[in-house]
């Protein structure tokens, strides 16, 4: 009998869950650990000496993806634009909206998760190439640079959310002939 038989499947759903509910992904007691071995093995607890071995990460599944889309969904009902519509294509997966900027330019932009972070692309007016990407923040393929963190996205679909109609603002000042406003390294005083 091999060790992927004898392995208690019972106690590694309760290994997991208990880690899941104590927010333990990797947890340092032995008897609460799970590992894998190099040919597929699951060992629950203590494993077996001079083996190589493969921690477990011990946190959900895809539970936590799909959760956080099912969240966004709800946030998105409630926060975004009434014509905001989810998305669901192979090529994409997000959420459409259009606005009025505050000096009443139409806007339409796809926010999406990248894996990592939620990035923001600018559908119409089409910008891209008009202005720099450091003077108007668009990079030339139309994503809207929203930090100065690596992937220049936001954490949640409601700061990019809100970023991006901050941005669309920004940009309404950029199209006037003015720097970006919002950019610590442009000071300077508007007169609109």
């Amino acid at each position: 009998m091999s060790d992927v038989e004898r392995t208690d499947l019972n106690r590694l759903r309760d290994i997991i869950r208990s880690a899941q509910q104590q927010g333990d992904q990797y947890p340092v007691d032995p008897r609460a650990r799970v590992t894998v071995g190099t040919e597929g093995e699951i060992y629950t607890g203590q494993a077996p000496a001079g083996r190589p071995l493969s921690k477990v990460q011990h946190g959900t599944f895809a539970a936590r993806v799909r959760g956080r889309e099912v969240e966004d969904l709800r946030w998105a009902a409630k926060h975004m634009p009434r014509n905001t519509q989810f998305i669901e294509h192979r090529d994409a997966r997000g959420w459409c909206y259009s606005f009025l900027s505050q000096m009443g330019r139409p806007y339409t932009m796809f926010a999406y998760f990248d894996g990592v972070s939620y990035q923001v692309k600018l559908v119409e007016p089409r910008l891209e190439g008009l202005v720099g990407a450091h003077a108007g923040h668009l990079y030339a393929n139309g994503r809207l640079c929203l930090s100065q963190s690596g992937g220049s996205g936001q954490p949640t679909l409601e700061e990019a959310y809100s970023k991006s109609v901050l941005w669309a603002t920004g940009m309404d000042v950029v199209l006037a002939g003015f720097p970006f406003p919002f950019s610590t390294n442009n000071e300077f005083e508007y007169d609109l």
